[in-house]
């Protein structure tokens, strides 16, 4: 007798630090019913805050205060309500959130509960930016849709399995013990979806595969190392500070410059947390923006344009071939997130010299591409090398989905 086929209709929610994703997708055929982005929430710039709402193709921008992701969430519904009311189909039963760090706690999707509330809300420290706005919605949808039920979906899930030898700090292992101290990695959601969708596009067994992935965003950037779809390493550690250089974090630094800009400067953990965090990386270096699109904008008229980019590249470059000797061979690079796919003359410079390696970019198709899937690997290149849009809200839908069907 076949099993009844259980069908869902997903809201997933991926919050930025200023910013609100959001999809419903129905499973498990995976279409996509509604989709958006709230912009600039809680921030104050030139630009208005504003909701780009789309639904069947259409889209509608509704420019509106959002002076927290609750508000952004609230008009969200609202608008999704509106939709509910010109087609029935247009409905939603699972809350399912991308949470960024659960710290040792959890290791796959979780249903929220009191319990689950209680232990995510001793991680908010571990991901300064993003967990407080995460748990708040969290929060937000367990008090006001308590019929709803939610699922949290973690970026660092797919980290886990790598191997100790790279997740172990050198540290006392009597104090890495006690407080949990090891390579955690993030961006595990995106790393996964698209070495599922390039072994795909290529119609390959993902179980043969080594994969180098580089999610390179505006805000965080991480590279990973994939063998048959596992992860074996990635840029980032314990906190999403380590690993290459990003719009506001400093990433890989030698720690020694810490204790000497505490003692000179007489700054607090916490002051100097922030300005590790906040005001380091691409902004640090550049000043007039954390944006690596300004940077590129700006390389001609200002060397320190020129610096910042170079520093940025040259650190994923750095990655990719820490990594090619651990895989022994590289099957297949991914580029994804925003500037992994926006920024041609990035992938350009990234890819220049690593021939050695089987990694040769065709520049033509570099520079034409436009969008979706694309493998841009020059005729004689060992290494396939496409570029992957991310979708980190099917990955949380079809995530959500494995917990559910196992009740």
């Amino acid at each position: 007798m076949k099993s009844k086929i259980v069908k869902a209709n997903i809201l997933t929610l991926n919050c930025g630090s200023s910013s609100l994703k959001y999809k419903i997708i129905r499973m498990p055929d995976e279409e996509c019913l509604v989709e958006g982005e709230a912009e600039r929430v809680g921030i104050k710039t030139q630009g208005e805050s504003l909701i780009s709402h789309s639904v069947s193709g259409k889209t509608k921008i509704v420019k509106t205060e959002l002076g927290n992701h609750s508000v952004a969430l609230r008009k969200i519904l609202a608008l999704i309500k509106i939709d509910a009311q010109e087609n029935k189909e247009i409905t939603f039963d699972i809350f399912a959130h991308r949470y960024v760090h659960p710290g040792n706690f959890f290791a796959k999707p979780v249903k929220i509960s009191k319990p689950v509330l209680k232990k995510l809300k001793e991680t908010l420290s571990l991901a300064a930016i993003h967990n407080p706005i995460t748990y708040g919605l969290i929060e937000f949808c367990y008090k006001e849709y308590r019929t709803v039920e939610q699922f949290a979906v973690f970026d660092t899930a797919f980290h886990r399995g790598i191997p100790p030898e790279f997740s172990t700090y050198a540290l006392p292992v009597k104090i890495s013990k006690k407080y949990g101290l090891k390579k955690i990695g993030f961006h595990g959601i995106s790393h996964q979806y698209v070495t599922e969708e390039a072994c795909r596009f290529l119609k390959r067994n993902i179980k043969f595969q080594k994969v180098i992935s580089c999610h390179l965003g505006t805000g965080g950037s991480s590279v990973c190392a994939i063998n048959r779809g596992k992860s074996v390493n990635t840029s980032m550690g314990f906190t999403p500070l380590e690993g290459l250089v990003m719009n506001t974090r400093c990433g890989d630094l030698d720690l020694g410059i810490i204790f000497y800009i505490m003692s000179k400067e007489r700054f607090s953990p916490v002051e100097t947390e922030n300005i590790l965090n906040k005001k380091s990386g691409i902004l640090g270096i550049f000043s007039s923006s954390s944006d690596l699109r300004d940077v590129v904008d700006n390389i001609g008229a200002d060397p320190r344009a020129k610096i910042a980019f170079d520093m940025y590249a040259r650190r994923v470059k750095a990655y990719i071939g820490f990594y090619a000797l651990i895989l022994k061979k590289t099957d297949i690079l991914v580029f994804t997130d925003s500037l992994g796919v926006g920024m041609p003359l990035l992938r350009e410079s990234i890819c220049d010299n690593m021939a050695f390696l089987g990694i040769s970019l065709d520049r033509e198709k570099n520079k034409t591409y436009r969008n979706g899937i694309c493998e841009l690997s020059s005729a004689q290149a060992q290494t396939k090398i496409l570029v992957v849009p991310t979708n980190e809200e099917l990955m949380i839908a079809r995530e959500t989905y494995k917990e559910l069907i196992k009740k």
